[in-house]
């Protein structure tokens, strides 16, 4: 890796800290270039190149005249969404879209998934139990399952969507296993899966939306709207 991009990610890595820890909020102004070159010893070459790739997530706009400023949750592209602190409102916005999607990609896995595939989430689910006890690894089998769902559709757009969406679950996994636990979350793929080896689609997609509103209904109790 050459100076300019180790420069360019030491500017991109302590910016995207200052957002996700909450001392840049929606709306503020970030340091200047000159202020950011001189805290991290960098050029201004590397300020620019980081700024320029959040400012492609729609994590930070540039004002002309005027310095760069951190955009609003609402405003941000799917992958930006990384940068943001938990809050209720992004936990229910990932909620909401995980229940259609992963809802729907239960019941096609059961229309077109193969036996290796099946084989490969009975697998996942057994480690992801003996390691309920290990946040880090719990949380990437967690994710992995919802993955491997998508893969087994066989449809290209789904399996695509699903490697962009990786981070972004993994990151929501972690949230749910630090508020809720890993006993709920066991339970429900659990259920899913004996539904999936039942080759039961609508009954796979219904413990899927259930295991989400569980979440859903966590949330909705538990973070109030400024958390």
């Amino acid at each position: 890796m050459s100076y300019s991009t180790q420069a360019s990610n030491q500017v991109f890595q302590y910016i995207t800290d200052h957002i996700s820890s909450g001392i840049w909020k929606p709306g503020m102004k970030i340091d200047t270039e000159d202020q950011l070159c001189q805290t991290l010893s960098v050029s201004r070459a590397a300020v620019r190149q980081a700024i320029e790739r959040l400012s492609s997530l729609s994590v930070l706009r540039k004002q002309q005249g005027s310095g760069t400023y951190v955009n609003g949750f609402d405003q941000v592209s799917l992958m930006g969404m990384l940068y943001y602190p938990p809050s209720r409102e992004t936990m229910m916005t990932v909620l909401e879209f995980r229940r259609m999607f992963d809802s729907y990609n239960a019941e096609l896995f059961v229309a077109h998934a193969s036996q290796e595939e099946l084989d490969a989430v009975e697998e996942n689910y057994r480690e992801m139990v003996t390691l309920k006890d290990d946040p880090q690894k719990f949380q990437s089998y967690e994710s992995q399952f919802h993955h491997l769902l998508a893969i087994g559709t066989h449809n290209v757009i789904i399996q695509q969507i699903s490697v962009l969406l990786t981070d972004l679950l993994t990151w929501h996994q972690a949230m749910q296993y630090d508020n809720i636990g890993p006993d709920n979350s066991i339970l429900w793929h659990g259920r899913i899966l004996e539904a999936l080896q039942e080759r039961n689609g609508e009954l796979a997609s219904l413990y899927t939306r259930i295991h989400i509103d569980n979440s859903i209904e966590y949330v909705e109790a538990h973070m109030n709207t400024e958390a």
